[in-house]
Formats: structure tokens, sequence, C-alpha cells
């Protein structure tokens, strides 16, 4: 719901935004510069603490333009958008409690047992400041892919995020299994394609050890929107999950470029550099050329106690557990 600051700025008559005064105004551009909020003992630099103090508090409880939130522990100012602020100073008390919270939610929503619990409403009233927000079309219900039962509400003008839709992956709350397999069969085969070198009259040719141009998830995405296989703008977040099914699959093996892997040795796990791209080959699958015989298809051809299997012993053919899972089969 963030928007730039210009959209705040003075009017051409000079006069501050929602009736700000010059201090009001000059605190409240101070908090809205830091996203994640300012501590309550910060201050502009030319704003003595009196005159700080007088329009934070101002801010917070006369134009409800800055709230407070819990940041690692500690209480914190964040500013609100003007405009969200003026829609809220027009509702009464409950519906003003209301809204605040489903704004703080953003775009993940706010399950209705969370906002009582929150708002400490009763449920009749909750219902009532509820119907009369959506009459307004000041928020919205919507449904939650992991939680198709709970009502889930978020301000009218927000995009639900892929959390509560599911992503590309999901078409009316299902799960699209058949969008899913076209693309991963269409990942494998550009994968494969990249994976081993085109030789006629040779079926087994395989790239030499320092082979590095395999596709990376990047340009799988470039394939798969070129080749316009789908109608959904994928990510290439969403591209790398597919791989990774692929790799979970057994059918791609991920590899990391030779020299990335060379240029830096650390102990320290969470060094990951976001600039290194995973690149991915196909696993070929090769036949057994080993032949087939009698012997070997039996359990007694790979029985690991052979040797001490004799009859009337510990282990014989006539106690043998892989001789009866192998005839019941």
């Amino acid at each position: 719901m963030d928007v730039d600051m210009a959209d705040n700025k003075p009017d051409s008559n000079g006069d501050n935004p929602f009736g700000l005064s010059a201090a009001e105004w000059k605190f409240y551009q101070f908090v809205r510069a830091s996203p994640k909020g300012v501590k309550f003992t910060d201050r502009p630099e030319d704003m003595d603490v009196q005159e700080s103090y007088l329009a934070m508090n101002a801010l917070l409880k006369k134009l409800n333009t800055l709230e407070v939130i819990a940041l690692n522990g500690e209480n914190m100012l964040k500013a609100i958008d003007l405009r969200d602020a003026e829609k809220a100073s027009k509702l009464n008390d409950d519906a003003r409690l209301v809204y605040n919270m489903i704004r703080a939610a953003s775009n993940t929503g706010i399950w209705t047992k969370e906002l009582k619990k929150k708002t400490n409403l009763h449920t009749i009233v909750l219902n009532r400041t509820l119907k009369s927000l959506e009459q307004r079309q000041e928020i919205k219900a919507v449904k939650h892919v992991k939680y198709p039962t709970r009502k889930i509400y978020m301000l009218y003008n927000l995009t639900p995020s892929s959390e509560v839709t599911g992503g590309a992956w999901y078409t009316d709350q299902e799960l699209d299994t058949d969008f899913i397999d076209s693309l991963k069969a269409a990942c494998l085969k550009y994968i494969t394609a990249r994976s081993f070198p085109r030789i006629e009259g040779v079926t087994d040719a395989v790239f030499s050890a320092d082979h590095e141009l395999y596709p990376t998830a990047t340009e799988v995405r470039r394939f798969i929107t070129e080749s316009r296989i789908s109608s959904i703008d994928l990510s290439v977040k969403d591209i790398t999950s597919l791989l990774d099914v692929l790799v979970y699959d057994g059918v791609v093996e991920k590899k990391m470029p030779f020299m990335a892997g060379m240029e830096d040795f650390s102990d320290d796990e969470d060094d990951d550099d976001a600039s290194v791209q995973w690149s991915y080959k196909a696993i070929r699958k090769v036949a057994s050329r080993l032949p087939t015989e009698a012997l070997t298809e039996t359990p007694c051809g790979r029985c690991p106690v052979f040797t001490f299997c004799v009859e009337d012993g510990p282990v014989s053919p006539m106690n043998c557990e892989y001789f009866k899972t192998w005839l019941d089969w």
C-alpha cells in the first residue's frame, strides 16, 4: 500500500497533506523515510525533543498517521499511508480498529479468528463491522489455498500474495497438476537437449568434465517464455521450484559452475552468494549391460546368508523369509 512521497507532498497552496502542521509533517516524513520504523527516541536533527514529542503524539492519537509496531522485541514507530489514515479517520471507533488491523496484515490478509483476538470485539460487533467495510469496498474476503475453510480479509485494492493464492501452480484454489506436469516435461526436454552432444551414429555421447554450458533456471525460463508454453508469466523462482522437483525425481542433477565453487572456501553455511546460478544437467538412464540369469532372479542368487543355509540349520530353505516373499509375489 506504500506510495511514493510525491503522492503525499504539500499542495500548491503550501498546505501540508491531511491538515498536518509543519512540525507534524516534518516528523511524519522522518518516520516514513525508514520503512522498518524508527525508535521512540529518534527525531529529525533540526527538531528539539519537546517539538518532536508533541508532533509524535499528535500523529499517533489525533491523526492516526503513525502506528506502534514490535520489531525484535522493541516498540517502534511506523508511518501509515496518509490515504489509509484519511479513510480510517472517517470510520467509527470499531470500524477504524478493524480497518487498521486488516491494513497492517498487508497482502497476506488476516483470519477472522485472529482479528477477533487482536481487536477484542464481540463476534456480533465484529461481523457487523466487517460487513459494513465490505459494502463500502474498503476490505474484501479472499480464500487461502492452505486454509480453504478460513475467511481471510485484506484491503480491497490489494492483490493477494502468492502465499495466499498458491502462485502460478494453483488455478481456482486448486493445484493444477496438468499444468505442472506439462511444464516439467518441457523443462526436461530442453535440459536434455543441452546436456548431451549430438553426434551422428553415437547414442551415448557425453560432454567432457569441464563442460559448463548447461542451462540455468534463467535460461529455462527464457525458453518457456519464448516458446509460449505457459500463458502465465513465471518468475525465475517459479522455474527453480519446478527444476527442484525434477532433481527430486532423479531425472536432473544440479551443478555449480566450476570457478564459482573454487573461488571461495568458507565454513559459514549462511555464506550463500545469490549471484551464483546453479545449472542443470539431465541424467541419462542407462540400461544394464549385465546378462540376466536365472540364479540372479531367485533369492538364493542374492542371499546375504547363503553360506549358512543348510538343511535343519538356523537358516534353511524351509524357513527362508526371502523365499516366502518371493513366492508370494
